[in-house]
């Protein structure tokens, strides 16, 4: 790891103005979250954090994703990869010291949706929430490096962004695709072969479907969260491998 490269990344996100525009998504979120819940006739507060929760969640993926995918391909098409690497920074170097920054990212951003949600219900805040920030963080960790590795392999932002978002989504509707197969399954050989064909890409898939539950937030942690914290370890170190073995083979 070059601390210099995770400063240069950190640098970079203050310069496009990140910081600034998550400080003001997550203001605006947190102010819709408290507008939204005054008019529940009902548990006000528990409202106001479960719309929230969802919202921050999904905002917060966003703004990291897209950060992710321009910065990594604006510093292709401006050559700075080529002159950072023709430095005395190795290959490997140089894209842990880039997942690093980006997960620190990643970690700022959770600990500054986990502070909104905080202000919204200090009174409320448990066990429920710090599982549920927990398991957040390990999620947008796991979506800048999904990010990181598209924008790697693909020559257009554009179509990085597209893969990153569609993995999410897919990501995130896997618990639902697999309950569907298990519910309403007919015994056929086609089905029998798309049922297989989705536990297999589930094995590998990150189940973001088990982070960061807005039940969490009203009704305690009730998740797998040894689970979810060890799937993301192990598909985050995936991720960057399959990252470095591209950079490596690629000819500059």
């Amino acid at each position: 790891m070059s601390r210099p490269l995770v400063f240069y990344v950190l640098t970079a996100a203050l310069r496009d103005r990140l910081v600034m525009a998550m400080i003001i998504t997550l203001v605006l979120g947190t102010s819709l979250a408290v507008f939204l819940g005054s008019a529940a006739i009902a548990e006000k507060q528990q409202f106001s954090l479960v719309f929230a929760g969802a919202g921050l969640r999904l905002a917060g993926i966003l703004s990291l994703v897209l950060f992710t995918v321009f910065f990594i391909r604006r510093s292709f098409d401006a050559r700075d990869v080529d002159f950072i690497l023709s430095r005395p920074v190795s290959r490997m170097e140089f894209l842990l010291s880039y997942a690093i920054g980006l997960s620190l990212l990643a970690l700022g951003m959770a600990a500054a949706q986990t502070l909104c949600l905080y202000i919204l219900g200090p009174n409320l805040f448990g066990p429920g929430h710090l599982w549920w920030a927990i398991s957040l963080a390990a999620e947008n960790i796991i979506m800048v490096n999904v990010a990181l590795f598209f924008s790697m392999i693909l020559s257009s932002a554009a179509t990085a962004a597209t893969a990153a978002a569609g993995f999410y989504i897919l990501a995130r509707l896997m618990g639902q695709l697999l309950g569907i197969v298990d519910a309403f399954g007919k015994p056929s050989f086609i089905y029998d072969l798309m049922e297989y064909v989705l536990q297999g890409i589930s094995a590998v898939m990150p189940r973001l479907d088990l982070m960061a539950q807005t039940s969490w937030l009203v009704y305690g942690q009730a998740g797998p969260l040894d689970f979810i914290l060890v799937q993301g370890a192990i598909f985050t170190v995936m991720i960057i491998t399959a990252a470095l073995i591209d950079l490596v083979r690629r000819q500059f």
